[in-house]
């Protein structure tokens, strides 16, 4: 009796880049922030590496339940990065203004987000790369002409997380948190502004470019609140 065996399709480039996009940024966020909980080391990165994924992979869903919610066809339901890095943002917010209250370091906190945030969105670029996706090359007075837009957002974040990861090293967590968060708030505006993708108002704001003001209220949180202290 011969019995056929149904092979699965093997896991395409694009989607184990993304897995790792998603997967590797949590498990960065629990290795840099562990010791802000009072726990072993192993138990504290576990616990906060499933709440970093927990937000960043439930946020990518943000633009599918608008559309739902909305009953709008004409939005576009895909997969959100605006999403995930806006709802990932907002518990990082709410948790870095809650530690000082007990007694920990809200800038270790933020300073792990910013290089998982940028870390997991360089990786989502090489995957639109590779996807053929999210692509733009043409003339512009801030690029050179022919640049692939993807490619300067990946060497962009590459260079933030670089110096964000010096300045986390040398134990200068609030200075790392300052420049991965305008490191990648201002990589999100070149490329909303370079796609045409800017929200024009507050309305819009609801579908697209959610991460724009959570960015900002984050590191206007770290250079009022914790580079002066």
């Amino acid at each position: 009796m011969n019995i056929s065996v149904t092979r699965r399709p093997p896991v395409s480039l694009v989607t184990a880049i993304r897995m790792a996009s998603a997967v590797g940024s949590s498990a960065l966020f629990g290795l840099l922030s562990a010791r802000i909980l009072p726990f072993d080391f192993w138990s504290s990165a576990f616990l906060l590496a499933f709440l970093f994924g927990f937000f960043f992979v439930g946020g990518t869903g943000y633009r599918i339940l608008i559309a739902v919610a909305l009953r709008d066809p004409s939005i576009h339901a895909a997969a959100s990065w605006s999403g995930a890095s806006a709802i990932s943002g907002v518990a990082a917010l709410a948790a870095a203004a809650a530690l000082p209250l007990a007694g920990q370091d809200a800038a270790l906190l933020f300073a792990a987000y910013a290089l998982a945030i940028n870390t997991a969105y360089a990786l989502v670029k090489a995957a639109c790369f590779n996807a053929g996706c999210c692509g733009i090359s043409r003339r512009h007075r801030h690029l050179l002409a022919g640049t692939d837009l993807r490619v300067a957002e990946f060497a962009a974040t590459a260079a933030v997380v670089a110096l964000a990861g010096v300045l986390f090293w040398f134990n200068r967590f609030a200075l790392s948190a300052a420049v991965g968060l305008a490191g990648h708030l201002a990589i999100r505006l070149a490329s909303r502004s370079l796609r045409d993708r800017m929200p024009d108002n507050l309305s819009a704001l609801v579908r697209v470019g959610q991460e724009l003001p959570v960015l900002a209220c984050g590191l206007v949180f770290v250079l009022v609140l914790l580079i002066p202290s």
